[in-house]
């Protein structure tokens, strides 16, 4: 029921229609199915809303090699489909755990504030101060994972331009203002994700740096930005964590066998193998890599406080594992320092900066030893990763790509599809 109701024609209200009328056949399709749920018809629930996506999928894998953007899931860009299907399970996440959906990860509201917060006692869910149900963040959640669509949409078309965005912003900052004032985890993500989905947009009409789409205030950010992240992991514990594409143990099909995470890397890695964490955030996979035997592991990030959270968490247990500082386009390591590079969604968190990404590729290639392999999980292709983004800067040799999918999946959905691609120096 609350799926069925949440999905809501958000191109028709943010009056962004006619600008998918001067697009493509795909868009007039996508408006079409949303209007459909809207009025409850047969589309209206999950059933429908799988349906809904396939719409608003790109026309082809060639037409959208030759834009040279890559899609996730449904035709989606990689940054859209984590949007849409993080929010989701977070919210998901909240509903079926046991009863804490109306306070605490849920979201309670800051004192003094926000709707509802008048100080009465009696009325219903909605009026009672300082608690959000996670039904009402589920159902923001669906709005926002739908913004993600209707940009697609937009973007397949070449129609969005400055006006459109600024359209969408109204339902953004509608989103938004829900949950303003309200503390949790839950609601600090949400937020977060907004912040991203409105920073790429207007980074991506109006060509925009990483750098001037932060000026634009707001909260608007591109996971580009290394400032996005300190921010974020400082209003993180070190109990926050969450894996997009999976961890050690996480369960995948992988060459029409089931296995983990752990089956695809470990035929690349020796014990001894001295591995270079490209971006490690707060996932916990190091740590899981060390308890298996994968002792000698440096792990970098960005942000100086989630190193430091994890620093203080693992230290006196895995003695030999390190925490650094920096920023993957510009290494402080010497040439030819390691035998394994591994990227699990860094490069696809700042491929919309090509410059950064050429940088961090080449930068990948220099620190590993002749015949060392640089192994990339991400959402995009070979054709994607490799011949475009790492070959141009660097001579690699040998390149191998390896496919899996989740276990796991959402509800109505397809499993999410991954890919390993390992390329090594040449000797």
């Amino acid at each position: 029921a609350v799926l069925g109701s949440s999905l809501r024609p958000i191109a028709l209200r943010a009056g962004v229609g006619r600008y998918c009328f001067r697009a493509c056949a795909e868009c007039q399709a996508s408006l079409a199915k949303m209007g459909k749920k809207a009025a409850g018809g047969p589309n209206s629930g999950r059933k429908g809303a799988a349906a809904d996506r396939e719409e608003v999928a790109a026309p082809s894998s060639g037409s959208r090699k030759s834009r040279g953007k890559q899609a996730g899931p449904f035709g989606l860009p990689w940054w859209a489909w984590i949007v849409g299907s993080f929010s989701l399970l977070l919210c998901f996440g909240q509903l079926f755990s046991g009863g804490e959906g109306s306070a605490g990860k849920a979201g309670r509201r800051k004192k003094g504030g926000g709707k509802g917060s008048s100080g009465s006692s009696g009325g219903s869910e909605a009026d009672v101060p300082n608690k959000v149900s996670a039904a009402r963040f589920l159902d923001l959640a669906l709005r926002l994972q739908e913004m993600t669509q209707i940009a697609t949409v937009l973007t397949n078309g070449q129609v969005l331009d400055a006006e459109a965005v600024k359209e969408l912003d109204v339902e953004l900052r509608d989103i938004e203002g829900e949950i303003v004032d309200v503390e949790g985890s839950v609601a600090r993500d949400l937020r977060s994700m907004v912040g991203v989905v409105r920073g790429t947009l207007y980074q991506r009409s109006e060509k925009l740096s990483d750098e001037e789409v932060e000026a634009l205030g707001g909260n608007s950010f591109t996971y580009a930005n290394p400032r996005y992240w300190e921010d974020y992991y400082n209003k993180t514990s070190a109990e926050d964590m969450y894996d997009w594409y999976g961890t050690w143990d996480t369960g995948v099909v992988f060459d029409g066998n089931d296995g983990t995470v752990a089956d695809v890397l470990r035929p690349r890695l020796t014990p001894s193998s001295r591995i270079l964490m490209f971006g490690c955030g707060n996932s916990d996979l190091s740590e899981k890599m060390y308890a298996a035997g994968y002792e000698n592991i440096v792990n970098i990030d960005i942000s100086s406080h989630v190193l430091e959270l994890l620093r203080e968490r693992l230290a006196s247990s895995m003695p030999k594992m390190r925490w650094q500082q920096m920023n993957v386009s510009a290494l402080d390591f010497a040439d030819g320092e390691f035998d394994v590079v591994l990227d699990k969604g860094t490069l696809d968190a700042i491929e919309a900066n090509r410059s950064l990404v050429d940088a961090a590729g080449a930068e990948a290639h220099r620190v590993l030893k002749p015949g060392g392999r640089f192994l990339s999980v991400t959402f995009n292709d070979a054709a994607l990763r490799v011949d475009a983004q790492l070959r141009p800067v660097a001579d690699w040799g040998d390149c191998a790509t390896y496919p899996f999918e989740r276990k796991e999946r959402r509800a109505g959905a397809e499993r999410s599809r991954f890919y390993l691609h390992a390329c090594e120096k040449r000797q």
